[in-house]
């Protein structure tokens, strides 16, 4: 497992200054043990002196030790609240994403609906708007609906899936379970072309 050299330097000046500290006390507690068995006065003063300076050390190598870990702390703390707000983003992302897939198959499930339906009831298709109720679909276990899901599954796995011409998507989805996709356009008031007139051969 690899570690993170920033998180070494770390570790390794922490316990420097640990024990930095801690054979400073043990200085302190000598000095100050031989100031006051000291047999002069002059002797006193001097290992006195000597405590004062090792002890101002001592206090520094604390301060600058509490000063590390609150570093570190700190930037745990930053780093815990950039992974939770990045996961945070991942899940919306991931969710709005989800419900665009699902509004989109189903688009293509009703286009898909309306070109099956136009091919195999002719006249018999209700507009959505005439207040009657559409005939059924096919049962789920048509083999129809099992090739569209199934090309829905793979066509949703591209990255272009949500942004692809959703007219081409419905185009691949009719060819997919063999349906003929310029028979939509009947059933959505447009009228396909029809063949041009044959002319009378002048001959």
């Amino acid at each position: 497992m690899s570690v993170d050299p920033e998180h070494m330097a770390e570790d390794r000046h922490t316990v420097t200054l640990r024990a930095l500290a801690g054979m400073s006390l043990e200085l302190c507690r000598d000095l100050q043990q031989r100031a006051l068995d000291a047999e002069n006065p002059e002797d006193a003063v001097r290992l006195a002196t000597a405590f004062h300076r090792v002890s101002r050390g001592l206090r520094q190598t604390l301060a600058l030790e509490l000063k590390l870990v609150r570093y570190k702390d700190d930037l745990h703390f930053k780093a815990q609240e950039k992974a939770d707000l990045a996961e945070a983003k991942a899940k919306a992302e991931a969710e709005t994403r989800e419900i665009a897939v699902d509004q989109r198959r189903d688009g293509v499930w009703t286009r898909v609906g309306d070109c099956f339906w136009t091919e195999h009831e002719g006249a018999d298709w209700n507009l959505p708007d005439d207040g009657i109720d559409r005939p059924d679909r096919p049962p789920p276990e048509d083999p129809m609906w099992d090739r569209l899901e199934a090309f829905l599954d793979d066509a949703e796995q591209r990255d272009d899936f949500l942004t692809r011409d959703f007219d081409l998507l419905v185009i691949e989805a009719c060819d997919a379970i063999g349906a003929d996709p310029t028979l939509i356009y009947d059933i959505r008031g447009r009228e396909r072309a029809e063949p041009e007139p044959e002319t009378a051969d002048s001959s």
